[in-house]
């Protein structure tokens, strides 16, 4: 019985053991390989293939042997492929030998293995340089000015097969290039510096993470610029020595008593290569601030708005009852601060209540919260009127600048001086002649303002006469700012502004204009004029309006903008100027000649302005 027992056992292992076998002697497995090996083309039997298996590229390597007049849009592949697997083209199986195809723009093969779980696609090409096609989905599309605001602006969009860098240029004369080394698949590429009434070539070039490139010349047809822009003279032209970039100036065009904003940016040869229509706004809209990442931001009425550099609108803060004017500015905490008409403020002015207008300052939040506010009345003389009786404008706020060493404002109002303030409202100095300065207050006249005057000083320190610091007289050495303008701290601390010359010595001196550098010791109280430029230009130079300076931090020149010279007399113009420091080599200058085609009277909103200049790149 044992014996039987185990012969069954074993009968039965056996029959286990002989089934398996049998199953797993059917067949070879599926290959996995999806492969080309070889590859030829029927209709030019003389030409020679390479295959690239890693980046599974087909080439030429005898281009020669392709007759020119060959037509590339038939031919017939031949090939050979990993046992067991097939090709395709989009959805049509490929057979060799049989299989016609267009090769003008390169063809791309996919090869799907005999088990099917593997797929390679390979890409063949007949010309020199590798098609656009093999980088490209589809043709790139060029949008001229998308957002109706900047004429000489285009956008390329574009997805590319795999991720690539991609580098574009405006050729011209100045051509201008920008890379985006940071590798996408799909582009919407802003390109900015067309010249206007143009057909543009923009070279594109796309190079893959293989090193692999291609460029291509796209076209883009700008019109005219509008006849009532400024037309940009190049007088000076130092270029190894100027600061780089490009020229901006705030241009406001006067309209029939308003103005309509048109910033622009030409190029050291005069052209206009950038230019905002900002005439939707119906008011001026100004002034143009650059953010690092190149977007920018302006204020027109009740809102602060920013833009990007096509035009494309970013972003609004509307803050009621605070119309905005002459300057904003942004803080490192991200909050705006701005100079302001507040609605329905008033004043006592000599015993009368009347309507008081840009005296008022507030901090904004980008909710458009009003976290701080500065009152100008009540820390100034608003009885004062002895360089210009500006009525309900006494002080005519113009210029705001965040010193972030101590954090204090320092404000420039037309009508009186230059002032300084702390967050708190309280008055540090006062940077104007000393004549006529009474006692502060919006309503009620308390505070004393003539301590913080600063006295005028020499280069050793002793104070100038009484008719220096009067503001009745001046001497080569020094001279208060009149109707002045755009100060800012530059990196040593000294204040450097530009002195209109509005008035000068009220009234009794000859007009000039100048960018002026003074040292403030704010200890002694004292103020020392260390340089100037412009004085000996005259009238040449003299603008009694608007105006601008700036320190250029590359090559520490500086660039002095007299913002309209010859107001109101034939062929008025602005200047933009960068003169070395502190020899005043001229480096740049250019001149902006207005038309005031638009114009029906006097005044403001009735003639064209530059407000301020700054050297910028289009790109950030």
């Amino acid at each position: 019985m044992n014996y039987f027992k185990k012969s069954l056992s074993a009968l039965l292992l056996f029959g286990i053991i002989f089934i398996s076998a049998c199953q797993n002697s059917t067949g070879p497995k599926p290959n996995a390989q999806a492969v080309i090996s070889e590859f030829g083309i029927s209709e030019l039997p003389s030409v020679d293939f390479s295959i690239n298996q890693e980046d599974k590229i087909i080439e030429v390597t005898n281009l020669g042997a392709i007759d020119p007049s060959t037509d590339l849009s038939s031919l017939t592949a031949t090939f050979t492929l990993s046992e067991g697997a097939y090709m395709m083209v989009g959805t049509m199986r490929q057979t060799s030998g049989e299989t016609v195809n267009d090769f003008s723009e390169g063809v791309f093969y996919t090869i799907i293995s005999e088990d099917e779980t593997q797929q390679e696609t390979y890409f063949v090409y007949l010309s020199e340089q590798i098609p656009l096609n093999y980088f490209l989905t589809e043709a790139p599309v060029v949008e001229l000015n998308p957002t109706g605001r900047n004429p000489l602006s285009a956008e390329l969009q574009f997805t590319t097969r795999k991720r690539s860098s991609v580098t574009i240029t405006v050729l011209g004369e100045i051509p201008i290039e920008q890379t985006y080394s940071k590798p996408l698949s799909e582009y919407q590429i802003p390109v900015l510096g067309l010249y206007p009434d143009t057909r543009n070539r923009i070279v594109l070039s796309i190079e893959d993470s293989g090193n692999r490139s291609i460029t291509d010349t796209l076209i883009a047809e700008t019109a005219a610029l509008p006849d009532f822009l400024p037309t940009p003279e190049i007088n000076v032209v130092k270029e190894s020595r100027m600061e780089p970039g490009m020229h901006f100036n705030e241009v406001h065009i006067g309209n029939a008593g308003t103005f309509n904003s048109h910033p622009i940016i030409f190029d050291n040869n005069g052209d206009i290569r950038w230019y905002l229509d900002l005439s939707e706004f119906d008011r001026i809209t100004w002034p143009i601030q650059f953010n690092d990442n190149g977007t920018f931001f302006a204020v027109f009425g009740v809102t602060i708005i920013e833009f990007d550099m096509f035009g494309n609108e970013l972003n609004r803060i509307v803050v009621e009852e605070n119309n905005m004017h002459h300057e904003v500015i942004k803080l490192p905490n991200g909050n705006y601060v701005v100079a302001v008409s507040r609605v329905g403020i008033t004043m006592i002015k000599n015993g009368e209540e009347i309507e008081s207008v840009e005296d008022y300052i507030i901090e904004v939040d980008p909710s458009g919260n009003i976290v701080t506010e500065w009152d100008m009345a009540e820390i100034l003389d608003v009885n004062r009127t002895d360089l210009t009786d500006g009525g309900v404008d006494w002080f005519h706020m113009n210029a705001i600048w965040h010193d972030e060493t101590d954090n204090t404002l320092i404000i420039s109002g037309r009508n009186q001086g230059v002032v300084k303030v702390n967050w708190q409202n309280e008055l540090q100095w006062i940077l104007s002649p000393h004549k006529g300065w009474g006692k502060a207050g919006r309503y009620e006249k308390t505070a004393e303002t003539s301590p913080f005057l600063l006295t005028a000083v020499d280069d050793a320190g002793t104070p100038y006469s009484d008719e220096i610091q009067q503001g009745t007289a001046e001497s080569n050495e020094f001279s208060w700012t009149w109707g002045q303008h755009a100060p800012l701290v530059l990196p040593n601390g000294n204040i450097f502004i530009f002195d209109n010359g509005f008035n000068r010595n009220f009234g009794s001196a000859s007009n000039y204009s100048m960018g002026t550098e003074y040292e403030v010791n704010e200890d002694d109280m004292t103020i020392k004029q260390v340089w100037s430029y412009g004085k000996s230009r005259q009238d040449a130079f003299y603008s009694s309006i608007i105006s601008d300076v700036d320190y250029l931090p590359e090559t520490q020149n500086r660039l002095i903008m007299p913002g309209v010279v010859r107001m109101g007399g034939s062929n008025p113009y602005s200047k933009v100027v960068e003169v070395s420091y502190p020899d005043k080599e001229v480096i740049f200058e250019s001149t902006l000649y207005f038309k005031n085609q638009l114009v029906d009277g006097q005044g403001w909103g009735n003639l064209d302005i530059t407000y301020r200049a700054e050297r910028v790149s289009l790109y950030p």
